[in-house]
């Protein structure tokens, strides 16, 4: 804000006034001379040092730019292996879900049969195998022991093994 704004002409012809009686009309040309001077320094100092403040304002912005870029950049390289990834494991995920689907089906079924039914079943029934000759050759020991080929030998005191 200018100081100066706020004076008006009669107030600025009053202080010209009160200026030229105390300062005499030989000294007011002289005092006039210096203080535009003095102004006409002080504005160029501001506009010199209003040009250097905005060079530097752009390089500064210009530096604030490259590093918002390089924020971003450093951001997107920690986000590449999760994209990465996410882009191999599409394919996967999609072979996983008909396997996750059979497994369910598999499990379904296997739970529909309970195990307490297969063994009670399994206690019920008689073995097949009982009663069925068997058709391997009887092995007959020099002691006279016989025995199949699938069963122990029989273990008879001085025997070696």
């Amino acid at each position: 804000m200018n100081p100066l704004s706020s004076v008006g002409t009669g107030e600025l012809i009053f202080i010209l006034v009160i200026a030229l009686i105390f300062l005499g009309p030989e000294r007011l040309p002289e005092i006039a001379r210096s203080v535009g001077k003095a102004i006409r320094q002080f504005r160029d100092v501001l506009q010199g040092m209003s040009s250097e403040f905005g060079e530097e304002l752009a390089s500064m912005q210009e530096v604030s730019r490259d590093i918002q870029e390089s924020v971003q950049a450093v951001q997107d390289m920690r986000n590449l292996p999760k994209t990465l990834v996410s882009t191999a494991a599409a394919p996967l995920l999609e072979a996983v879900d008909p396997v996750k689907g059979t497994m369910k089906e598999a499990k379904e079924a296997v739970g529909a049969v309970s195990l307490p039914a297969v063994l009670k079943t399994a206690k019920s029934a008689p073995d097949e195998t009982e009663f069925l000759p068997r058709s391997e050759p009887v092995i007959e020991s020099e002691e006279g022991n016989s025995h199949f080929p699938d069963e122990p030998r029989p273990v008879i005191e001085g025997d070696q093994v």
